[in-house]
């Protein structure tokens, strides 16, 4: 093995000229279900990068890309794991097209850093993954990750107009292009987009822009129960008015938020903001009030702007303590709206015959449920938990309704027995399909190998 990763590193340098590309030290940073990588390379070009992947596939060895490494505990530990390959040497701006509402950077970007890019001209990419100072743009765009603002601005994939990636043979290709209507034959950025680095390493990426609203502003009201909360958030979705989030949280939810947020005591809290200019911001408020009252909403609770901001970003966060531990759970489902009460319900019950302490939130005008789950002392049964859980969510659907389940983290072992990706839920032909997708473009399976959905 060491002669090969010494033929490796003479290789790549040999093809790059970068001498500062590859590196043994840190590795154990760049762990993954308990296995580290023997290297760690960092290209400073899109050629670099696509020359590495090159020399990797003909050794033989796992590469992982690496944004900012803020899902390394989400997917199954990858087969073969050589090379993690950084993309924080891909982290400048490339264009900023102000009047066309663009924004072409390197996919090292952070998303807090893209933020401080398009704020002073009053735009936004309406990004809001979680810890937006350690998640990279590619990342984002490569999980799929949203956050409460997904109700507003769409899915994350939405927003990408443009990806230039490179292939675990070298190959490289541009997709989309710089215009809002860039498809005529099938649409690679979204089929990238959600494929955890499986199918190629995304290098560049053009974001779709926004104006930012004039002002901010919200409302949040207490409700007895979640089947209480969701029922309001279902009715404000119902009407003209158009929220930047909307997001129903529990009592332990609530509880985790952190300094400097507004109390919003109760036991289940719905919390609404919007975006407009002053009058308009006005009226929505008024609506959404009515709304909140006549829906049985208790102790209102006006937002102002930077507790509105504030908040966003403490929604789109985990839990921190106990709820980040390494033992601890953090679950999730998706699906229709009216569903919801069904997954807080599967929460619960899998927090209280699993052992756990259980903080749940939702983002309910997308239909995204999130339940993170806290050991009880020497009494819980992550299995348990999850099976629980995956099964009650998806009792009662009907074709097209069924819910999407996924394990978002959990003890490193729990993948040896379970579906992390909820994949065990698929029809057969889906999971064929998905396997003729990484053949055609990973035949090596050099990229993140058995790490995704059916271990591809």
């Amino acid at each position: 093995m060491r002669a090969t990763l010494d033929a490796f590193v003479q290789n790549v340098l040999a093809d790059t000229g970068e001498g500062d590309l590859l590196t043994e030290e840190g590795v154990e940073d760049y762990a993954l279900g308990g296995r580290a990588p023997s290297l760690i390379a960092r290209p400073a070009t899109h050629e670099s990068a696509a020359r590495t992947l090159a020399r990797a596939t003909e050794a033989g060895f796992g590469v992982v890309p690496w944004g900012g490494g803020t899902g390394r505990r989400t997917g199954y530990p990858p087969e073969r794991y050589e090379v993690a390959l950084s993309t924080e040497r891909r982290a400048a701006a490339v264009d900023f097209l102000r009047e066309d509402l663009t924004a072409v950077v390197g996919a090292g970007m952070t998303v807090e850093a893209l933020g401080r890019l398009t704020a002073p001209e009053g735009q936004t990419a309406g990004l809001d993954p979680a810890h937006p100072g350690a998640a990279t743009v590619g990342g984002a765009f490569v999980a799929e990750r949203s956050g409460p603002m997904q109700v507003c601005y769409g899915r994350t994939r939405d927003r990408v107009m443009r990806m230039r990636v490179a292939l675990a043979d070298g190959t490289t290709h541009t997709y989309g292009a710089l215009v809002v209507k860039n498809v005529t034959g099938y649409d690679m950025n979204r089929l990238l987009s959600g494929s955890w680095g499986t199918l190629a390493l995304v290098t560049e990426v053009a974001v779709r822009l926004y104006k930012e609203p004039e002002r901010r502003g919200g409302l949040a009201a207490a409700f007895p129960g979640a089947a209480e909360a969701f029922a309001a958030a279902r009715t404000l979705m119902k009407t003209a008015l158009s929220p930047l989030w909307v997001e129903v949280l529990d009592a332990g939810r609530l509880a985790s938020l952190p300094e400097g947020c507004p109390a919003l005591p109760g036991r289940w809290r719905l919390a609404a903001a919007f975006g407009d200019f002053e009058a308009g911001l006005a009226d929505q408020l008024r609506i959404c009030e009515g709304i909140l009252t006549k829906a049985g909403g208790e102790d209102l609770l006006p937002i102002d702007e930077e507790e509105t901001r504030r908040l966003g970003g403490a929604f789109a966060d985990p839990p921190g303590g106990e709820f980040a531990g390494a033992d601890a759970l953090a679950l999730r489902a998706s699906g229709q709206a009216d569903r919801l009460p069904r997954f807080a319900e599967a929460a619960r019950e899998a927090a209280g015959r699993g052992g756990y302490r259980l903080a749940t939130a939702a983002h309910a005008g997308s239909g995204v449920l999130r339940a993170w789950l806290a050991p009880e002392v020497g009494s819980a049964s992550p299995r348990e938990a999850w099976e629980i859980f995956a099964a009650r969510c998806r009792e009662g659907g009907t074709p097209g309704r069924t819910a999407h389940v996924r394990l978002d983290a959990g003890p490193g072992d729990l993948g040896d027995s379970v579906a992390l990706w909820g994949e065990d839920a698929l029809e057969p032909a889906a999971l064929d399909l998905m396997r003729r997708i990484k053949r055609e473009f990973d035949p090596e399976r050099t990229l993140s190998p058995g790490r995704f959905a059916g271990r591809l």
